[in-house]
């Protein structure tokens, strides 16, 4: 068979495919051929739709050589592909590599510079670079700095590459929620709330974080917004493995509120855990823990790629507990001596000694 043919054929099929797992394998299928047959277009077209597809994940494996496949072809065949035509791709990247502990702090910081130099050459704002540096600063926990960056954002013109409107506001919120301004915060929330702007996946953090932050701080008014998020997840695709971080703050608020329904949450979202971006695996681990504060036995239906999978289904809490813990206490000490902080460690022992 033809190979532009079958490729042609597996481009019609993914319209048909529905789960995102299935279609990241048909891209990979189809990047394969692609090679084999030294077709660049193909090639290129194929790996930033793998990309595009591996963002709706809680993962980040097959993206990082996709898009160096990318960066090195078009550096090479300048001639052939805009620069412009992976920049978006690159600000997910870039967001990529500071979630990966094996990624140092000084190849975070170059990758974000480089990401700068390519996007003002192409005649961009730099108000998506910026969304990029504060979602970076608050990762460091540097609250300052991206409030800093919050209003150099606002300064620039909104172009094709900046944040929808909705993420944007989104980061006003939750800054807003870590200086414990919380009737600030909901009224900076409130386009978000009434779904005047939205995007794939909010209002839905938004009314996690809201759900989070107010029942830290025992504000009854966690509670409408959790109710809020629940509703608004059973929108969202079911394959759509990239909200586990922020499912974890809803689990969080039922360990404290209904535990039983934490369980039953923790057993259905679990299980894209062992595979999640080093960040997403922390997040789930630390917002998890204090489920498991007992030594009871309790049957769950834990997926088999579970470290501690049980094929009779039965599961010890202090198990688990001691599972997540060393998960988080490794992961917290590595981003910390990455990053030059103690931001994550300070943040797992707030949870634990809550």
């Amino acid at each position: 068979m033809n190979y532009n043919l079958e490729l042609q054929k597996i481009e019609l099929k993914l319209k048909e495919v529905v789960i995102i797992e299935d279609r990241i394998a048909l891209l990979k299928q189809a990047i394969n051929i692609a090679d084999v047959n030294n077709d660049l277009d193909w090639g290129f077209d194929f790996r930033l739709n793998l990309i595009a597809e591996e963002v709706n994940t809680a993962r980040c494996v097959e993206s990082f050589s996709a898009f160096s496949w990318i960066l090195d072809t078009w550096e090479k065949n300048q001639d052939l592909f805009s620069e412009n035509e992976f920049l978006w791709e690159y600000k997910w990247m870039a967001n990529a590599s500071y979630r990966n502990v094996n990624i140092s702090r000084e190849q975070v910081e170059k990758i974000l510079e480089d990401l700068k130099l390519r996007m003002q050459r192409n005649g961009f704002s730099l108000r998506g670079y910026y969304s990029v540096l504060i979602a970076w600063n608050q990762f460091l926990g540097d609250s300052k700095q991206a409030e800093h960056f919050i209003e150099l954002r606002e300064a620039e013109a909104r172009d094709d590459m900046s944040h929808c409107p909705a993420c944007e506001l989104d980061t006003k919120v939750v800054m807003e929620l870590l200086k414990e301004n919380y009737d600030e915060a909901i009224v900076q929330a409130h386009d978000l709330i009434n779904k005047r702007v939205t995007c794939a996946h909010m209002p839905f953090v938004t009314l996690c974080e809201l759900s989070y932050y107010l029942n830290k701080a025992k504000d009854p008014r966690a509670h409408t917004y959790y109710e809020m998020a629940i509703k608004e997840l059973e929108l969202i695709d079911k394959s759509d493995s990239s909200v586990l971080s922020t499912v974890s703050l809803l689990i969080n608020y039922m360990i404290d509120n209904d535990r039983k329904k934490g369980l039953e949450y923790f057993e259905k979202y679990s299980c894209w855990e062992p595979e999640a971006e080093d960040s997403i695996r922390f997040t789930f681990s630390k917002n998890c823990l204090r489920l498991f504060e007992s030594d009871k036995n309790q049957k769950m239906n834990l997926s088999p790629k579970f470290p501690l999978y049980n094929s009779d289904d039965l599961y010890n809490f202090k198990q688990l507990y001691i599972y997540y813990f060393e998960l988080a206490v490794n992961l917290a000490d590595k981003f910390d001596k990455r990053n030059g902080t103690d931001f994550f460690k300070n943040n797992l022992y707030k949870e634990i000694n809550k």
